[in-house]
């Protein structure tokens, strides 16, 4: 058996991302709260630009599609700040985006307005605010 000359690394990575979470009182789970960004790009690599802005899931996603301001919000960012993920834990939702090297992590002012709306669509999703801690 040949060994590989060039072996993936395994580890620690140097990769990042930052979660939003939304507490809940109840443990979830259902599929009602998956949401993530489709988006319709022009240009490529450096120069690509998001053009249009659509939500897939459930009916999270439904509600944040009728969100005109979201995707106003949304079509200013930087393409890699643009892919947005929702997604149930067993006591809160995560909001997320892709995973960053230690140079580009950082959360900007309209990113974390943005997170911040997507967590109001939660809450009124699920009827009962969060719990603070």
């Amino acid at each position: 058996m040949l060994q590989d000359l060039n072996p993936l690394p395994w580890g620690a990575q140097d990769r990042f991302q930052a979660h939003f979470i939304v507490k809940t009182q109840n443990q979830l789970g259902t599929d009602d709260l998956l949401a993530k960004t489709k988006l319709n790009t022009n240009g490529h690599f450096s120069k690509k630009k998001v053009s249009g802005v659509e939500w897939i899931g459930g009916e999270l996603a439904t509600s944040l599609n009728s969100d005109e301001e979201l995707k106003s919000m949304i079509l200013n960012l930087p393409y890699n700040d643009a892919l947005i993920w929702v997604e149930p834990t067993k006591k809160g939702i995560r909001i997320h985006g892709k995973w960053k090297s230690s140079q580009e992590l950082g959360i900007t002012k309209e990113l974390f307005e943005i997170y911040d709306r997507i967590a109001a669509h939660i809450k009124k999703h699920l009827s009962s605010p969060p719990i603070k801690r």
